[in-house]
């Protein structure tokens, strides 16, 4: 008699055990139980199913992939699937201890653990270097602040990166993700975040706000080296450049604008290339009308059969005058400008010498600077000023003497 084992994991012998999806690993995005909803031009390479729960947002969102609804076959395996990577993963032994934050940690293969209850931060860059599986097992909630990104070194592939996390998970806006999150919580996404991976939950919510997934099994049709816009301040203009490896079915480029990461406009777009290509391959583009204050570009790639890729964007700022307080120092009676984009809408906190939340009013607003007035006046010292607009979040240093 020959008996067969099915074990939730894979790979050798005294080698960290990467967790074996099964069917969930077609999936880019999937809940066992929760509402999928979306909004915006979110884009997802691969799968996307809840098991319970309504799915909306398609369009105007676009999938390339199946959509896998409730009652499904393939919803209620991928259910099984998730269940049964979240609890092998309870299983994996802690081999580093790290600590709740994790910016600016370099983590290398194995099995890397957060175990206290305080909330997971990640306001930064988290790098992940070496070759091999990665395990990161998050004993509670993870957050990820505005343009916050986890970069991948010296072997590191997004393919052979787990993490586990016993909560919820928001990425903040513009920020890049990378790796298989199994997720005890709901999954957001706010605007512009991307995620190259799976974003995989067995109990929560999947909200999607103008987002870029790619399923790691889903190889895409360009290797993307680099992407950048710079402003070339003599010409107020934007100069965009990106770099690509290899190029396979690849029809061309567009590169798209946005002032708010949710309505994008088409800048320009490079055809009539070669299809397929393995060298390095330099592209420029010139911006000669960009918006002014912050304002963002990404590259929208199209191959050969019609399917599309969009990359994560990147932002610029183009104005004439710096952000920032003036007079500075500032005088004690309380008040001063604020050179910003957008002095209507912006958000503004300030903070004292002891770092509680002080009263601000915003009295007038004159060619984007914004007059503001505290509730009295300041003692001496350093204060902190909070400005959130266009999905930015900025800090100014004041000193009043």
């Amino acid at each position: 008699m020959i008996f067969f084992l099915a074990f939730a994991a894979v790979k050798g012998f005294g080698q960290t055990l990467a967790p074996n999806l099964r069917t969930a690993a077609n999936f880019a995005l999937f809940t066992a139980n929760g509402a999928f909803t979306n909004s915006g031009a979110s884009q997802v390479n691969g799968d996307i199913g809840t098991n319970v729960g309504a799915l909306t947002g398609f369009p105007p969102g676009t999938v390339t992939g199946s959509i896998r609804l409730p009652g499904s076959a393939e919803a209620g395996q991928a259910a099984l699937d998730v269940a049964a990577a979240y609890n092998y993963l309870n299983t994996v032994s802690c081999g580093t201890t790290i600590s709740a934050d994790l910016t600016g940690q370099t983590l290398s293969p194995g099995v890397s653990c957060q175990t206290t209850a305080s909330p997971t931060t990640l306001n930064g860059t988290l790098t992940l270097s070496g070759s091999g599986i990665f395990i990161i097992k998050l004993n509670s909630a993870l957050t990820t602040g505005t343009s916050s990104n986890i970069v991948l070194t010296n072997g590191a592939t997004a393919n052979n990166v787990f993490f586990q996390v016993n909560g919820a998970v928001v990425a903040g806006t513009s920020s890049n993700l990378q790796g298989t999150f199994l997720v005890n919580g709901a999954i957001t996404l706010n605007t512009g975040a991307a995620l190259i991976g799976r974003g995989l939950s067995i109990t929560g919510a999947i909200v999607l706000n103008g987002n870029t997934v790619t399923n790691v099994a889903i190889p895409l049709p360009v290797t993307l080296v680099s992407f950048a816009a710079t402003v070339a301040p003599a010409t107020h203009t934007v100069d965009i450049s990106w770099t690509t490896s290899l190029e396979t079915n690849n029809r061309g480029f567009v590169v798209e604008r946005s002032k708010d990461l949710k309505t994008f406009t088409k800048v320009g777009e490079v055809g009539e290339i070669a299809a397929t290509s393995k060298a390095l391959k330099n592209y420029t583009l010139v911006d000669l009308t960009p918006y002014a204050g912050t304002s963002y570009y990404r590259l929208k790639q199209t191959d050969l059969s019609g399917k599309m890729t969009i990359y994560p964007a990147v932002s610029v700022v183009l104005r004439d005058d710096t952000y920032g307080v003036f007079p500075n120092p500032v005088r004690n009676d309380g008040q001063f400008s604020l050179r910003l984009d957008e002095p209507e809408t912006a958000t503004v906190r300030f903070y004292g010498i002891d770092a509680r939340a002080l009263p601000i009013q915003k009295a007038s607003t004159q060619s984007g600077n914004l007059l503001l007035k505290t509730a009295g006046k300041l003692a001496a010292g350093v204060y902190v000023l909070t400005v959130e607009e266009r999905g930015q979040t900025r800090q100014h240093r004041l000193v009043v003497e």
